[in-house]
């Protein structure tokens, strides 16, 4: 097994398999292609003290399990607000980009936070099929992200507003601290596949299973980092109509609620793995 998602080599990222999907062994998972993308945009930030308060990633190409390249650009740099544009590139073709706001935050005594749900605490950790982590994968399924991936789940299967407390057990990149903000972004793209778990009342209208759906973005709003390692997604709003949608997912950490996501989707007929 190996012990980062990501390797270096020189200014490039090696993906190992622990990125990959479970469409298939050559292409990545979406959520360590955020991961990397949010690392980009905190590293590229021009002073400390600066929070991502939203970032937006597009995925509208299959990332390949390949050497990767990250670029970022500054689009905006003022003191209390910093634009940032991070793009992974395959061979010089760019396959995914991302949008980041960084806020500089200001002292008060208001917060409001959400209670967190129950847990992470004294529930079995399992995958993400709910497997125990020691059995080995359905056929047909390829290891990854997905697979490997810890998770301790809230709800039971085809329950109406699946929620689960994820960890990801090793680091982003290899002989690096992962920061909040970069195991917020990684694990954000489950969202889709909680939603591809929905019972009947959490589907849209008419009832039809929201399975075989594929998501094309990202977009994660944090009004704080999030803190520890176990971080909870759970459905919040679904919706889907010709085979276009979205889903809609609250964050939380030990601590009570510090995110919201949204996520596009698109029916893709060729596979229906409610947890692709």
């Amino acid at each position: 097994m190996p012990d980062a998602v990501f390797r270096r080599d020189g200014d490039h990222f090696i993906p190992t398999r622990l990125a990959a999907s479970a469409w298939g062994e050559s292409v990545l998972h979406g959520g360590p292609p955020c991961g990397l993308l949010a690392r980009a945009i905190e590293h590229a930030a021009p002073a400390p003290g600066l929070h991502l308060a939203r970032l937006t990633v597009d995925l509208f190409r299959a990332v390949p399990l390949a050497s990767l390249e990250v670029r970022t650009e500054a689009v905006r740099t003022g003191r209390r607000i910093v634009a940032i544009r991070a793009s992974i590139l395959a061979e010089g073709v760019e396959v995914a980009r991302a949008h980041g706001v960084l806020l500089r935050p200001t002292a008060s005594d208001a917060a409001v936070d959400d209670p967190p749900p129950p847990g992470p605490d004294g529930i079995e950790t399992l995958t993400l099929s709910r497997r125990p982590p020691s059995e080995p994968l359905p056929p047909g399924m390829p290891p990854g992200f997905h697979a490997f991936v810890e998770t301790r789940w809230l709800s039971a299967p085809g329950d109406d507003r699946p929620g689960a407390w994820f960890r990801m057990p090793w680091p982003l990149v290899e002989g690096e601290e992962t920061t909040p903000t970069q195991r917020a972004a990684s694990l954000a793209d489950f969202g889709n596949a909680l939603a591809g778990s929905a019972g009947e009342g959490g589907r849209p209208s008419g009832g039809a299973p929201t399975a075989g759906m594929i998501n094309t973005d990202v977009t994660l709003y944090m009004s704080r980092p999030p803190r520890g390692e176990w971080l909870c997604l759970r459905l919040d709003q679904l919706s889907t109509h010709d085979g276009l949608g979205f889903v809609a997912i609250e964050q939380f950490d030990a601590d009570g609620r510090f995110g919201h996501s949204v996520q596009a989707r698109l029916a893709n007929p060729r596979r229906t793995d409610d947890n692709a």
